[in-house]
Parts: structure tokens; sequence; C-alpha cells
């Protein structure tokens, strides 16, 4: 090539190495600038100034640039990234007159990227070069760059296309993908299944049991799912005893806070590996800024992967609350009011609907304080087609009929008594019976939706079909899932309910034992002090409009042991004999209470 007249052109030279393609940057920026050189040497130019950046390629306009070089001892001055570069070619006198790079693809593997600094350049008087094109601009060295750029951008297609097959297949046959364990569980190292990958130190990766973490998984279900503990109370419960609860660390160490928060709790009962499984793509990281992916487009093992802390049906049972708590006041610790509202509500946070499961909140009108629930300003799409328009309770009505209850069963001198007969009248076999019928009766409901499932799948394969009539069918398709997926879930929470082993008096005497007598003094007590019993107590109160009554449940525990009154959460609803000896003002109806 012959030098041209005049004085020499004047080049910078930028470079860029992907953080996709496990690139040294030590080895390819010099190698990018040594093509660079050559090509420049060749046009009898020289390069003035020296840019790079470490990102992908595939970054939009307005995040290029940002690529962090920390850590590597790379021996090219640099004058900045491709902002800078951008920024320099814009200011007078002009310190260079041409950029070159090694291909265009280091530019961008974004057209539009590529195309709009190529603008910008050519608008500040700078010609773009690459060593792998010729030098001067004609017809089809225009042609020849707009090919390129569509080549560059067609390779990162396939190398995304074949990357996620590739996590997808391993993540089928169990092998975790992720960089770091978790949490419950450590890494078991294992050769790389090929040889050439294996000699080079390379292996492949399961999960086993963590001694001292997975138990603190476990305890974190059986109390969110058991105890009837919300996030927050878990999270104090957990700080509060950080050598038996270590919390746990991010994947960045220096930003650890030593201490469990509401959103790693909830990250630990929503995670769906503790199941035994291998999930991924649960989260949308690349592009999705790590929002959740609805589940089916999560990607499981065929088989489990390693060993389970919980079961599916318990992982579902979780997510089932979850939703049902949707636009719920979920409690912050009770003894707190919350720094916005206007009025602080003694029931605040512990009261559902018995229709629906939604917390109830609380209104003030005319000197009245009462509780609502209404479907139309819940967001929760599980709301009963039959709910009331409005359903109200009174917090007077409440008080009048909770506060004796508490009064009697758990701070009067007789509770003992009181409790013999509710425990002996929930051990009586026929008590059992509602349970059993309900579930055949959800089972005989599966049965006769299956069966209308089959029926619509047999009128999609018919060949009159028309298009009008394929989407009626398919939305009743739809529909008949739904419904059956309602009624397991309500089949595997029955099954539950039925398997809790039954309590006995020598599981809850001891427990009441250490409560002091409050006959008098429930009544009076401030609601503060109110509120705080109740936190204590984890109680929990559903109002049925359908009866006129509250069922109540309240855990109690025995120093730091975990022990639920009569060893499991107390909730008998049909418990209706009265304890002897009880006047019947004392509304003796185990944990169910009429209010009207």
């Amino acid at each position: 090539m012959t030098t041209p007249a005049g004085p020499s052109p004047r080049y910078a030279w930028y470079g860029r190495v992907s953080t996709e393609d496990e690139q040294d940057p030590t080895l390819s920026f010099p190698r990018q600038l040594q093509n660079a050189e050559r090509q420049v040497a060749e046009a009898g130019g020289r390069i003035v100034a020296h840019y790079y950046d470490i990102e992908s390629g595939t970054r939009s306009y307005a995040a290029r640039g940002s690529g962090g070089l920390t850590g590597f001892d790379i021996p090219i001055p640099r004058d900045g990234g491709l902002k800078e570069l951008l920024a320099d070619a814009a200011r007078r006198p002009a310190r260079f007159d041409r950029v070159i790079l090694e291909s265009i693809s280091r530019l961008s593997r974004n057209s539009s990227v590529a195309f709009r600094v190529e603008d910008e350049l050519r608008s500040a008087g700078v010609r773009l070069c690459a060593a792998d094109e010729p030098q001067e601009e004609s017809f089809g060295t225009i042609v020849l760059r707009h090919v390129n750029i569509g080549i560059a951008r067609g390779y990162h297609h396939e190398l995304m296309v074949k990357s996620r097959q590739g996590q997808e297949t391993s993540t089928r046959q169990g092998w975790h993908t992720g960089g770091v364990a978790l949490y419950g569980y450590r890494f078991v190292t294992h050769d790389h299944p090929n040889p050439h990958k294996a000699s080079r130190g390379i292996n492949k990766r399961t999960l086993e049991l963590d001694p001292v973490r997975a138990p603190v998984v476990r305890a974190i279900y059986d109390w969110y799912l058991g105890g009837g503990m919300g996030l927050l109370q878990i999270r104090d419960r957990l700080n509060a005893d950080p050598d038996r609860y270590p919390p746990p660390v991010p994947v960045d160490p220096t930003t650890a806070r030593g201490a469990w928060s509401r959103s790693s709790v909830w990250e630990v009962l929503r995670n769906p590996k503790y199941t035994g499984y291998q999930v991924w793509n649960r989260r949308a990281r690349k592009k999705g800024h790590n929002r959740t992916n609805p589940p089916e487009a999560w990607i499981w093992s065929e088989e489990p992967a390693h060993p389970a802390v919980v079961s599916r049906e318990e992982h579902e049972a979780v997510q089932a609350r979850a939703r049902a708590n949707e636009r719920s006041r979920q409690a912050v610790p009770a003894t707190v009011a919350r720094p916005t509202a206007r009025r602080d509500y003694l029931y605040r946070g512990l009261l559902c609907c018995g229709i629906c499961g939604l917390r109830m909140w609380g209104n003030h009108r005319r000197n009245t304080t009462y509780y609502s629930c209404q479907p139309s300003h819940q967001r929760s799409k599980d709301i009963p087609a039959d709910h009331p328009p409005h359903v109200y309770l009174n917090e007077q009505r409440l008080s009048d009929s909770l506060l004796p209850f508490l009064a009697v069963a758990l701070f009067g001198p007789e509770r003992t008594d009181y409790w013999r007969t509710c425990l002996e009248a929930a051990a009586e076999p026929e008590r059992a019976a509602p349970a059993k019928a309900c579930a055949h009766e959800i089972e005989a409901e599966i049965t006769d939706l299956e069966r209308r499932l089959t029926r619509q799948l047999v009128n999609l394969e018919a060949d009159d079909v028309t298009a009008a009539l394929r989407r009626r069918v398919g939305q009743r398709v739809a529909e008949l899932e739904g419904a059956i997926a309602e009624r397991r879930e309500r089949l595997v929470a029955l099954a539950r309910a039925s398997a809790t082993e039954a309590p006995t008096l020598a599981d809850v005497a001891p427990l009441l034992d250490r409560l002091p007598i409050l006959v008098d003094s429930l009544d009076k007590a401030p609601q503060s002090e109110l509120r705080a019993l109740f936190h204590a107590l984890q109680l929990d109160v559903v109002y049925q409009p359908a009866d006129g009554a509250i069922d109540v449940a309240v855990t109690l525990y025995d120093g730091g042991r975990d022990a639920t009154v009569g060893a499991a959460q107390v909730r008998a609803e049909d418990w209706s004999a009265p304890p002897a000896g009880l006047e019947p003002a004392t509304h003796g109806l185990g944990n169910r209470r009429s209010i009207l």
C-alpha cells in the first residue's frame, strides 16, 4: 500500500474484551493492539492514544464504558474507555484523525450501538477503521462493514442459544450451575465427565447438606407453616441466637450484614431447591433486572439431585400462604406501631377473614372501630365467588369474646381443667370422621373435574374444530386445570392437618404453669400491653361470618426450645363441650368463640 502524502494519520486504538467469553484481558488486549498496529504501519500512520474496556459487547449505548478493570495488570497505558474516546474525538484541536479496531465486533455486537458510534465519530471528522477491513472507504467496504456487524450479532445469538441449552441440560442432569452453594448446603466436587476438561482441573458440583445450616432451613419452614409466624418474627427469632442460626453470607462477602433480614428469610422459603431438585432460570438476571421468572419458565432436574430439606408439598404450601397474604398488612413486631398509621388498631395484622383467608384491615368511623374485608379492595385472584361485598367485625364485640376466652384458657386458675376437657374431646375417634369425609368429597370433585378436562381435550382433537371453538375450549381447559390445582392444594393441606400428632395434657400443662393468673387484668390492660401479649402468644384470629364466630390459635414456647400448646398449635374449631365446673358465661368453647 502506498503511503499517502502529507502528515501521517494519527490513530486512536480501541479494544474490548467480553465478560461473557472468559477471555484473558492481559493476553487479548496486547494481541488486538498488535493487529491494529500492523495495519496502521502499512497505512503510514501512528497510534497516539489507547482506549479499552472490559464489558459485554451487547450492552446498550447508555451502559457502555462502565466495565471494571480492577484486578487486571494490563501492560498498555489507558486513556479511557468508549465514552472518553467519543469525548476526545469531539475536542478541538483534534487529538487523532482515525479510530482503529481489531474488528468491528470489538466495538459492539449490537448494530444500533456500532452505527451510532460510527455516526458520532464521522460528525467529529474522525473515521472508524477495522484492521480486518480495507482502509479506504468504498461501496464494497460499506457493505462489508454491515456484513461483519451482522455476523458479530449472529455469532453472539448462536453463542447465547448454545450456552442456554448447555445450562438447561446440565440442570436436568442434576448438576449445580451457580457459583455459590445454597444456604443449608455445601458443594460436593466430581470429576468432569469430559476427560479433556477433567485433565485441565475443570470439575462439576452437586450439593450435600450442611450439618449446621440445614436444620436452620427446616426450622424456618416449620415456624412459617406450623407456627403461624411471619417473616419479621422469624427474622427476629433467628437474630436472637446467631450461633445457633448463623446468618447467610452474600455472594460478595464485603456486603455481609452479619444478620438475617426479611428478604433473606423469604429467599429460603421461596427457593425450590430445598425440595431436593436442581432448579435453574428462576430469575432473569441479564435482561430482566433480576426479576423472578414465572414458574413455568423454570428448568427442573429430572430426578432429585441432592438431599431434600422439605417436601414439594411443603414448598407449595408456603407459596399458597404467600399468595393468600397478598395485600394483607404483614405484621411488624406487634409492639411497634406503623409510623404512617393515624390510629393503632388492637388487632392489626392478627385478624383474617374466614372466607378468603386474607387479612382484615382496621377502620374508624363515628367513634366506632371495626375491621373489614372487601373483595373490591383486594388484589388476590383466589377470592371465592360467593364472598360478600362487605364483611365487618366490630372491635369491641371481638374483644368482649376474645379476652374472656384468654382469661379462662390461659390466665385463669382452672385453665388446666379447661384444656383437659378440650384435649379429651379432640382425641375422640369420631372427631376424625369429618376430615375424612371432606377428603373423600374433594377427591370426588377432582375425579369429576379430570373427567371434564378429558372431554375438552377430546374436543380439541376433532377434525372440524374451528378457531373460535378452539379458543373457547382452551379457556375452559385452563379453568378446569386451575380448579383441579386448587382442590389438590386443599387436599394436601387437609392431609397435613390430619397427620399432626394430637397434643396431650402432659405437653400443655408445663407451659400453662409458666403463665401468670390475669383473670381480672386483661380487659383493663393498656392497648400497648395487649399488643405485646398478642405478639408473645403469636395470636391468630379468623372471623367466620357465616357462623358468627372466631377461630383462635395461640402458641407457647418453653424457653428457647420450640413447644407449642399441646406439642402442636392448638386449633380445634369443632370443640364444643364446656369444661366441667365452668359457668356458661365463661364461653368455654375451646377456641371457637361466638360473638353474636
